[in-house]
């Protein structure tokens, strides 16, 4: 626009200069043709004498000013008409310039339209200045009849409004038709100055019908769960009962005089059922678990006792096994704590048990120690057995995984006992982990706190002080005896374990013991060569 007014004004100046190009060459040759005739003039009659030099010079003087005038006016034209070469040149470019303008805002308009979103620009007054077609369409009607209107959609229902950092809206609306639009509104200004705000809507109705769906599908699974829960409840409870007949039934039957082969037929029924029984035992706790009813105590209770307590109850399933079990509870923890002890021995019982499960060779250890904050305690459970492959060390702890899933596994179990001992661990705000290894072993650790019970200082009753004694630790297995020497350790004593009788005699030869501790099987052997050592203890 400011240029074409320049070339306007070019073009104005340039005709104005014909212009007064033309009039002075007219004003020259009329003041030309007056000198020429004023002799004829003065000649007739005039009283006045005439003098031709004055005349003549003043008539030159009028020619060179005139055709000054009339170079300088040439010149001025030529440069008005160079400036309005230059001018249409700049026009022709803006022209094609604005070509290109229109060409890009119409195919960025096609772009809009293409996506559908519905575009609509309102003033400081809430009046439509700008909307595109797909708000035509949705407001059913034309452009020219809503610029100038504060038109609003029919919304069936509004949903909730959210201000970003920026003062962006996002909300969505219901239309009549049950559509849903998502609108993000945006406050912008003008080059007055004054705020205006641009509207994008986007359908979303396809999105909001799978969101209201999935929500339906949730419910009803829910639901379901939740029957599901009851139903497993009500079914193990209403089997607990006549089970625990049968377990009983076959403890009095096995009481009394019965043949070999009798007795092998009851043992199999009781060994069944309690199995049966430990199966719904842990439905139970699931479907407690899963329905948000697994209540925890916070009572105080001995720790070192329950895990003794949980250690002997493990011992003859170890021992039948040939396997060597035993705990290590750090004295720095104190001898009472608050917590559930119920769920805590269950999570331990789970744990070792399964130990016990998967181990051949070599034994099961249960270690207690102080955590990396205040009042927490770390439960570590290791094993000599299989160990468990990497890739299934993630999903050992969902609800029936087992590590060996295969039609052709080793060991039986429903895969319960980790998920639950996650599940309450975690109830109890703590966390487990696993650390294993094929062939290697497995450590199964889990964190909880619990805090010291009132009155107890965490000291212990009584520590020996073993400073600068040496012992020597003789034993097959290398798990209960590294909880041995771990305990005197503890006391202040230096110690050297070895498995082989002979390994032994050499250490007895090479240095001075202080005292001995040997396995049951080794005791006879060793008695004699460790005559010097002044206490010998037989484990």
């Amino acid at each position: 626009m400011r240029t074409t007014s320049s070339t306007d004004d070019v073009r104005a100046r340039a005709l104005f200069g014909h212009r007064a190009l033309a009039l002075a060459a007219r004003a020259a040759v009329v003041v030309i043709a007056f000198y020429l005739t004023l002799p004829l003039v003065w000649s007739e009659g005039n009283p006045f004498r005439y003098d031709a030099a004055v005349s003549a010079t003043i008539a030159g003087a009028l020619i060179v000013a005139a055709c000054g005038a009339l170079a300088l006016l040439a010149s001025r034209n030529r440069a008005l008409g160079a400036q309005l070469t230059r001018l249409e040149e700049r026009l022709e470019e803006l022209g094609d310039r604005n070509w290109e303008l229109k060409e890009a805002a119409e195919r960025n308009r096609g772009i809009l339209e293409a996506l559908g979103d519905v575009i609509v620009r309102r003033d400081h007054d809430g009046r439509i200045i700008y909307a595109n077609d797909a708000f035509c369409r949705l407001a059913e009607r034309p452009f020219d009849a809503l610029v100038g209107t504060a038109l609003s959609l029919r919304i069936v229902t509004q949903g909730p409004i959210t201000l970003l950092a920026d003062g962006t809206r996002i909300h969505d609306q219901e239309m009549e038709g049950a559509r849903w639009i998502a609108w993000r509104d945006v406050e912008i200004r003008d080059l007055s100055g004054r705020s205006e705000v641009l509207s994008v809507g986007r359908d979303v109705t396809d999105r909001t019908q799978a969101e209201q769906a999935l929500g339906q599908a949730r419910d009803q699974a829910e639901a379901a769960n939740r029957a599901k829960g009851r139903f497993l409840a009500m079914v193990s409870h209403e089997i607990r009962t006549p089970l625990n007949g049968i377990l009983g039934m076959a403890d009095l039957l096995l009481d009394t005089p019965l043949q070999p082969e009798q007795t092998t037929y009851a043992k199999a029924v009781r060994t069944s059922g309690e199995t049966l029984l430990s199966l719904i035992e842990e439905i139970l706790d699931l479907s407690k678990i899963e329905a948000g009813k697994l209540d925890l105590e916070a009572k105080p209770f001995a720790l070192g006792a329950l895990v003794e307590e949980t250690v002997e109850l493990l011992s003859p399933r170890a021992q039948a096994k040939g396997l060597d079990i035993g705990s290590y509870i750090d004295e720095r923890l104190g001898q009472r704590v608050i917590g559930d002890a119920a769920r805590l021995r269950q999570v331990l019982l789970n744990l070792a048990g399964n130990a016990i499960k998967f181990t051949e060779a070599g034994g099961v250890s249960v270690v207690v120690e102080p955590g990396s904050a205040s009042n927490e305690i770390r439960f570590l459970v290791r094993d000599t057995g299989i160990g468990i492959a990497p890739d299934a060390q993630a999903r050992i702890f969902d609800e029936f995984e087992q590590a060996d899933g295969g039609a052709t596994r080793r060991f039986g179990g429903t895969g319960l006992g980790l998920a639950i001992s996650r599940r309450i661990v975690e109830r109890m705000g703590g966390c487990i982990a696993l650390d294993s290894m094929p062939g290697h072993g497995s450590t199964f650790g889990f964190t909880v706190t619990l805090p010291p019970a009132a009155g107890d200082g965490g000291v212990p009753l009584m520590a020996p002080n073993l400073s600068g004694q040496a012992i020597l630790i003789v034993a097959r297995s290398a798990s209960e005896a590294a909880l041995v020497a771990r305990r005197l350790e503890q006391w202040g004593a230096t110690t050297s374990l070895v498995s082989e009788p002979a390994a032994a005699s050499a250490l007895l030869a090479a240095r001075r013991w202080d005292a001995i501790l040997a396995d049951r099987a080794f005791g006879a052997e060793l008695a004699r060569e460790a005559a010097s050592v002044p206490r010998r203890i037989v484990l």
